[in-house]
């Protein structure tokens, strides 16, 4: 176990093991690398992908088949090709959430910008659905 310093969570202890990497960062942060999930509340739908280089960065994540039952169902082959990678590693898909400060009935899901990762290896990169139609700003709604 390895101790990282946070602004929400204060120092928190994580297992190295369970880090991510994200080799080209994340949109709009290419120089932020390693990452870690932490559970938001037991059994919340929410998680946070927290920064292991940067204290303060921390993002919101959720399933976005929670918000889009048949998500990625439509995609392009070379869309489906960026979500599976080049070997069979298993991948889960997060979306990321935004919530305008104090108006949580306005947060939205980014559906056109997925964070996937492969479960094996570790590694994870966000990837651009361009011609999928999605939204980076889809609106929070639970089906």
């Amino acid at each position: 176990m390895d101790k990282i310093k946070t602004t929400r969570f204060g120092e928190i202890d994580i297992d190295k093991s369970k880090a991510l990497h994200f080799n080209d960062g994340l949109l709009g942060f290419p120089d932020k690398k390693n990452f870690v999930i932490l559970e938001h509340n037991p059994g919340s739908p929410f998680l946070w992908l927290q920064s292991m280089d940067a204290p303060e960065l921390a993002f919101v994540m959720i399933n976005p088949f929670l918000m889009k039952e048949d998500y990625l169902q439509d995609i392009s082959p070379e869309e489906e090709a960026l979500l599976k990678g080049e070997d069979d590693d298993e991948i889960m898909v997060f979306s990321l959430v935004t919530i305008p400060r104090g108006e949580v009935q306005k947060a939205t899901v980014n559906l056109m910008g997925p964070v996937v990762i492969k479960t094996g290896s570790r590694s994870a990169r966000q990837v651009i659905l361009a011609n999928s139609g999605y939204s980076h700003c889809h609106p929070m709604a639970f089906r």
